[in-house]
């Protein structure tokens, strides 16, 4: 017991994969240290735990869920929860499954990405894309935009675009903006605050971001090129960002 209150800092983010890469669940699974989360009997625990998640998540959707929401799975004659329990006295050190998200739908184009891996399957930063795109050519164009999910990993961008930026970072980081410049005695004071403004979405937004690849060229003109490439309209639907 004494052990589920120590703080859990370190862990990794684990994907299991079923039949395709429409078919998945990510998982993230916190410990005490670094040492441990890339101990094997912790892989192959959140491995298996991931695995028994997807296993029992609904088709045909993207859901997400707690551990409150998945405890009581079973894998045989085992629970996750005692499963949990097991691996915490064995390991030595608290454990706790955090949350996780099973993408089970073809109506989109899954690109994913772990960095720096610590196994095929486990990482401390992972990210998920999900494309709109004609099905005829999604294997086209699956090697020409796996730089997104690194983007995203990279970067780590707050939203898609400006429209789904939470207006309140925004109207956030405008207070932040005047006071810097407060006592800036300057007629274009609101064009400065503008231009900020400007410079931290783009910043912020993945479709606005210049390429890790190619500093001349920003994601949204990637995908133009690559949609006329294939004469096909191609839009990100799905940007999720998984890190400890």
């Amino acid at each position: 017991q004494k052990k589920q209150n120590r703080e859990t800092k370190e862990g990794l983010i684990n994907f299991y994969f079923c039949s395709t890469s429409n078919d998945f669940t990510v998982c993230k699974i916190s410990c005490e240290t670094d040492f441990v989360a890339k101990n094997k009997d912790f892989l192959l625990f959140s491995n298996n735990v991931t695995k028994i998640i997807h296993d029992n998540s609904t088709s045909n959707q993207i859901s997400h869920g707690s551990f409150e929401d998945i405890k009581g799975l079973k894998d045989n004659s085992k629970t996750i929860d005692e499963i949990l329990t097991d691996t915490i006295s064995k390991i030595g050190e608290n454990i706790q499954i955090e949350n996780f998200t099973s993408y089970k739908t073809n109506d989109y184009i899954f690109l994913t990405y772990l960095h720096n891996k610590y196994s095929d399957n486990a990482s401390k930063i992972g990210s998920v894309i999900g494309l709109k795109v004609d099905n005829e050519i999604k294997d086209e164009i699956k090697k020409d935009l796996q730089i997104i999910p690194m983007q995203v990993s990279a970067m780590r961008p707050m939203a898609i675009d400006e429209e789904n930026l939470d207006p309140k970072i925004i109207e956030d980081e405008k207070d932040i903006i005047k006071k810097q410049i407060d006592n800036l005695d300057n007629p274009k004071i609101d064009q400065i605050i503008t231009g900020k403004l400007n410079k931290f979405i783009k910043e912020n937004t993945l479709l606005n971001q210049t390429l890790i690849s190619d500093p001349k060229k920003t994601i949204k003109e990637l995908i133009s090129e690559i949609s006329s490439k294939n004469n096909s309209p191609i839009k990100i639907m799905i940007m999720d960002l998984f890190s400890i």
